[in-house]
């Protein structure tokens, strides 16, 4: 496996689950297939922080959208979750991962436009507007019935107020049969207001061990390098020591 992902498969596993809820396994999508299959019915169920809209989800045959995000500051991995996360289950998404550049609503709407016609192949005629393609996006993504789920990743989207104002977030009775993912700087409030997750996957950073980790392997190119216990445990030290220090002068 690549040697920066270190730490990256709990917290991919933490996503599958909020969106999938209990019908997800470790590293197999069969239970998801089989619920997915029945009665064409929704994969998933309450449980766990943030799954609130999974209940929604299977509620009724008016599904919406499961909404998650990962959030948290810049640099932390968010990106990479989501990425990982694609890669591992974007095969249970039969109707196709989207991927949107959501770091402005100008970019979010390029995004838009290039999977209309770069990724669907749509004819966009010259005078349709960005609102015109993006509403038939959503049109799209609303005709999917299990078990041909779709994935909409909402890349960087640290102001999804503005996201929503402007309409480039599926709104609740557009969309059925999917998972909308975000990864977002913004805070849990803001996430609420605007998409109404209750608990955002929030990723915070390294502890050290785990840091010095992450570095020797990207900078050694060694999958399997492992810090020296001995260095780790003077460091460690010194970051007590240090840490004490500064409580003495509080």
């Amino acid at each position: 496996r690549p040697p920066t992902l270190v730490g990256v498969e709990s917290r991919v596993a933490e996503v599958a689950a909020r969106l999938w809820g209990d019908d997800i396994g470790e590293g197999d999508g069969a239970s998801i297939e089989a619920a997915s299959e029945a009665e064409g019915g929704a994969a998933g169920g309450a449980g766990g922080d943030g799954t609130d809209t999974v209940a929604r989800f299977g509620a009724s045959t008016d599904r919406v959208a499961v909404t998650q995000a990962v959030a948290g500051m810049g640099g932390v991995g968010k990106t990479t979750v989501a990425v990982v996360y694609v890669l591992t289950h974007g095969g249970l998404y039969r109707r196709g991962v989207l991927w949107v550049d959501a770091s402005s609503v100008d970019r979010a709407i390029v995004s838009y436009r290039r999977i209309a016609i770069e990724e669907l192949g749509w004819e966009v005629e010259e005078g349709e507007s960005d609102t015109d393609v993006v509403r038939r996006l959503f049109a799209y993504l609303r005709e999917a019935r299990a078990p041909q789920r779709w994935l909409l990743v909402l890349d960087n989207a640290d102001d999804p107020a503005a996201l929503e104002a402007a309409g480039l977030i599926p709104p609740d009775d557009a969309c059925r049969n999917g998972h909308l993912l975000l990864t977002s700087r913004a805070g849990d409030a803001a996430l609420a207001d605007a998409l109404h997750i209750a608990a955002p996957l929030r990723l915070s950073t390294l502890p050290l061990r785990q840091a010095a980790t992450v570095l020797l392997r990207v900078a050694t190119g060694e999958a399997a390098a492992e810090v020296d216990e001995g260095v780790m445990a003077e460091r460690e030290g010194a970051t007590h020591a240090a840490d004490d220090d500064d409580d003495d002068d509080d």
